[in-house]
């Protein structure tokens, strides 16, 4: 798009100025309202040929997005707390379980 189509069409459209270029700050719009999509059809969808700058340049965080991920958190249970009766029940209900673990601090 070239720059003094978009300065025509804001114009047109009543649109302020935006901060940060002349088309990223929509394309960066763009992207972020479409984090919930798998990363390579937004990729596609847009035209980038990779997901890098999509990642580093486009999508950014979101204060909706960012209290979704600390107020919705995926339950885990101990696998080894669970019998084989209820693994082929969580297997069929998508439930992720995980081992114990050790951390080193």
């Amino acid at each position: 798009m070239s720059p003094s189509l978009t300065v025509e069409v804001e114009a047109h459209a009543e649109l302020p100025k935006l901060v940060g270029g002349l088309w990223h700050p929509y394309r960066r719009k763009w992207a972020t309202e479409r984090k919930h999509h798998a990363l390579v059809d937004v990729a596609a969808a847009s035209g980038w040929r990779d997901t890098r700058t999509l990642l580093t340049c486009y999508q950014q965080p979101d204060v909706d997005a960012m209290l979704a991920v600390m107020s919705e958190p995926r339950k885990v249970r101990d696998s080894a707390m669970i019998t084989r009766d209820e693994r082929a029940a969580d297997d069929a209900s998508g439930v992720v379980l995980t081992g114990p673990r050790r951390v080193s601090i």
